[in-house]
């Protein structure tokens, strides 16, 4: 662990300190600063269409959205940091928890699961088929995301920790799955507590103390739906004790069948939305995938440059057909759900 340490904490002070400040010219690369300030962008965005929902309906759903969102990015990270502890974080300008954690992650669950949701809210769908479309439009846009950070010293994974296995490129399957089936709990959960219980009345103790829980809860959930993935892993306790031996392949063709009925179903199930073209809940999925194409496109040549072990400069390299598809299917997903009006 202290190599890791070493390797993405620089200042020594900022381990003594609840809040640090690096200068963004002595950071790492270039790209840490960039995602730093498009994550605190879409957090404005998030925070604007929110307070614009909410005075033109009247209703605080959106607002509760975007706060749920936060909290849970708060308990998630900072539960991995003290029970996983199978990825570091490299610094950034802003780093909080001893330098573990870095603002822009805190920013980033509610900038991006805020318009994953919104823009799939678009289409009515039931609860259960909304929770799932949310997982599967938010698993390829997080792929692109996932994909990128270790190339750019954003994070590093470690990997000989069981609990990584198996890898796509230099991405853990599990990290792929995490995002899916939690963003799915996290959106079926909330949908229950942000939207549901607010327009049937219900006391408003009641709604602040299940958002209080809600992270908790989204943690829960999202384990229960992780089990078909363990039970061939046998990455941690119990699934260790299952006897028959582990089959890292098997439980990546379990990810691969659960993301893929997924994205059946928001194929069977998609319609023209009802709403008109929302501009503002457009801006960040654009900024987030044409910043992220740009970073790309200035790091190519790690694609072309890492040896055999999948790695450049000592950092992953992430799969560009992977990132390639996600960006064509996350750009579909967005222009699909925003159609140009049609002329009277």
């Amino acid at each position: 662990m202290n190599e890791h340490i070493s390797y993405a904490m620089r200042n020594g002070e900022a381990t003594k300190a609840w809040l640090s400040f690096n200068v963004p010219s002595e950071l790492l690369d270039w790209s840490h600063f960039a995602i730093e300030v498009l994550i605190y962008i879409g957090l404005g965005l998030a925070i604007a269409h929110a307070w614009r929902t909410f005075k033109s309906s009247g209703s605080p759903s959106a607002l509760l959205t975007l706060l749920a969102a936060l909290l849970y990015g708060l308990f998630m990270d900072i539960l991995s940091y003290y029970t996983v502890e199978n990825f570091w974080h490299g610094e950034f300008s802003i780093m909080l928890l001893f330098n573990k954690l870095p603002l822009y992650i805190v920013c980033l669950y509610p900038a991006l699961i805020y318009h994953l949701i919104m823009t799939i809210r678009r289409y009515d769908f039931p609860k259960l088929t909304e929770a799932i479309c949310t997982g599967f439009f938010g698993g390829f846009m997080y792929m692109i995301f996932d994909n990128f950070g270790p190339m750019a010293g954003w994070w590093i994974w470690e990997t000989s920790d069981l609990t990584t296995l198996p890898y796509v490129s230099s991405v853990p399957l599990t990290s792929y799955a995490w995002f899916f089936l939690f963003t799915s709990a996290f959106t079926y959960i909330n949908r229950t507590i942000s939207w549901e219980w607010v327009e049937n009345g219900e006391r408003k103790l009641k709604i602040v103390i299940a958002h209080a829980i809600q992270p908790i809860a989204t943690v829960f959930v999202g384990a229960l739906l992780f089990i078909p993935h363990n039970l061939f892993a046998k990455s941690s306790p119990p699934y260790d004790m299952i006897p028959w031996d582990a089959n890292i392949q098997m439980a990546a063709f379990v990810h691969v069948i659960l993301f893929s009925l997924a994205g059946w179903l928001f194929l069977m199930k998609w319609r023209t939305p009802k709403y008109e073209r929302d501009s503002l809940l457009m801006v960040f999925p654009f900024l987030y995938l044409t910043g992220l194409v740009y970073m790309y496109i200035a790091k190519l040549h790690l694609f072309f440059t890492g040896t055999n072990e999948g790695l450049s400069q000592g950092l992953s390299v992430g799969n560009l057909l992977v990132v390639f598809i996600a960006i064509a299917v996350s750009t579909t997903v967005l222009l699909m759900s925003h159609p140009v009006p049609k002329k009277k």
